[in-house]
């Protein structure tokens, strides 16, 4: 087991414990075509449309109880023929690594141009104490397909448009599903006050991530999006609080909660 799979295994549940940081919502189904299923602290989203469902996001590696999970929602991952990664952090990209047992195992997945950078070696994920290289931990089998901003993917006639988010990991790809579901991956933690850039800690590039969210933003505008569906904080409702705090930072703390109606224990739900 690597490093950084190591840490989101056993470690990020006790440095997360208390301090209210992140909120996924349970598994289900939600308005606007959309699906989620829940592994502890993150989740993955299905947007589905006249009986086609597409991916975004494949939780841990080897996460337990996933058929249970899939049965709630009404879909087979057997059936599903694409997936698209916002970035290969481990525990938004693990249900896909070749390491591990394939959730979507008849997919044609998908990453941004810039993230394959981790996949190949040439970027670490580096941890704050800069001396420390890590390898992103996650390693996907030959065939995957690269995407640039901007671009267009249509998947049965559901439009998806990636957009490239640079901070969170360099390659970061956001999702804007048929003009009216944003895939926000982890450039947004979003509590009861709105949006925020994704906290610091877990962050390649803060700085680059604030500058991302005002393009995305402007991106959005004009567009009648409903949704947003983050990798952290659960199903939202899209509207002006969305970006409402994207020149600050999400913090957490265990004397200062980032939101209140979060769980002490992201493992308990």
């Amino acid at each position: 087991m690597g490093t950084i799979y190591f840490f989101d295994k056993h470690v990020k549940k006790h440095l997360m414990k208390g301090t209210k940081a992140v909120n996924p919502s349970n598994s289900g189904v939600f308005p606007n075509g959309v699906s989620c299923i829940r592994e502890d602290d993150v989740n993955m989203w299905f947007y589905t449309k006249e009986g086609i469902a597409v991916a975004f996001d494949s939780g841990h590696r080897d996460f337990p109880g996933l058929e249970k999970e899939f049965r709630k929602i009404g879909i087979n991952p057997k059936d599903i023929k694409n997936v698209f990664i916002t970035h290969v952090d481990v525990d938004h990209a693990g249900g896909v690594d070749k390491n591990g047992n394939n959730i979507f195992p008849n997919a044609q997945i998908y990453i941004g141009r810039d993230e394959e950078q981790y996949i190949t070696g040439k970027m670490h994920r580096m941890t704050k104490l800069g001396f420390v290289k890590l390898n992103v931990g996650v390693s996907l089998n030959h065939g995957y397909n690269l995407l640039s901003d901007g671009q267009v993917i249509d998947v049965d006639g559901v439009r998806i448009e990636a957009i490239h988010v640079p901070g969170h990991t360099l390659g970061h790809m956001c999702y804007i599903v048929d003009d009216s579901v944003l895939i926000s991956g982890d450039c947004l933690a979003i509590n009861q006050n709105g949006g925020y850039p994704f906290f610091d800690f877990f962050t390649q590039f803060p700085d680059m991530n604030k500058k991302s969210l005002i393009k995305l933003r402007d991106r959005l505008k004009g567009k009648p999006v409903k949704a947003v569906c983050t990798g952290h904080s659960g199903y939202r409702d899209y509207g002006a609080s969305t970006f409402a705090h994207i020149d600050e930072t999400a913090v957490f703390d265990r004397k200062i909660h980032f939101d209140e109606s979060a769980p002490e224990d992201y493992t308990k739900y």
